[in-house]
């Protein structure tokens, strides 16, 4: 296993190495500068994978304004679940609609994880940080792997809440995310703690890249459609005009009268 991440992790090796050793020239020793190189290397990866963030919110905005067309879709040709898998493909290519292409970004920081624990397994990290007296052992005091699966599920629960509900048979979102953030939980007890701080804080840049990339849009654009949908049952609404009450009131006293 450990050959297939070979590449990379030695290139995460000189990288981190690097980084240390910079930080150390600050003057910064012990555990800091093993957690300040580790938070330089979690925002450089982040960056990277921004773009891939991006896109997969510009797919998903994609797949939320089709839904209603989807819909159709599915209700036509529901008792024909060929002709409605073709139709769906054919919609979905016209349109420039991936299916995937929301989820794949999400995936990309386990690779990542795993070429990071073969980095750190390999090497000898030592000194204290906050509450953590060895960053190169797990936490015993179990607060990293909690983090690691708030930080897991934190993301995926806003990305859940701006992604269009699944089609039938479909995954359920928030069944996945949960289970992804046990097992990141899981995994956080027998990592070492510096493998955890830079899941933890990449989980956090994750939140807010996930806050401001798709969910406030996707709640904004909510609001429009809301706002739009009252204005139209607004004007469906009959008004209720002053005028009519004063007819029906003369009306009333002239019946009285006679």
């Amino acid at each position: 296993m450990m050959s297939i991440f070979a590449p990379i992790t030695n290139f995460f090796t000189t990288m981190f190495e690097t980084l240390h050793t910079f930080v150390e020239g600050m003057g910064v020793t012990g555990g800091l500068a093993y957690v300040i190189a580790i938070i330089i290397l979690t925002v450089v990866i982040r960056a990277i994978l921004l773009p891939f963030n991006i896109k997969a919110a510009k797919s998903t905005q994609r797949m939320q304004e089709a839904q209603p067309e989807i819909k159709k879709i599915q209700a036509k040709y529901k008792n024909d679940p060929q002709k409605s898998s073709a139709e769906l493909m054919k919609y979905n290519k016209d349109n420039n609609i991936s299916m995937t292409g929301g989820c794949l970004p999400s995936l990309l920081p386990l690779p990542i994880l795993m070429a990071l624990y073969y980095t750190f397994y390999n090497m000898d990290i030592t000194g204290s940080f906050l509450w953590i007296n060895d960053l190169g052992q797990p936490d015993q005091l179990f607060i990293l792997p909690v983090l690691a699966a708030l930080s897991t599920y934190v993301p995926s629960y806003l990305m859940s809440k701006s992604t269009p509900p699944a089609a039938e048979g479909g995954m359920n979102m928030g069944t996945m995310s949960i289970a992804m953030s046990a097992m990141m939980g899981f995994m956080a007890l027998k990592f070492k703690s510096i493998l955890v701080i830079y899941w933890v804080l990449g989980g956090v840049i994750q939140l807010a890249t996930t806050y401001f990339i798709n969910y406030k849009p996707a709640m904004k654009k909510k609001q429009q459609v809301i706002a739009i949908e009252s204005e139209k049952e607004a004007a469906r609404t009959p008004k209720f005009v002053m005028s009519d009450y004063d007819e029906l009131n003369k009306s009333s006293k002239k019946k009285k009268k006679k």
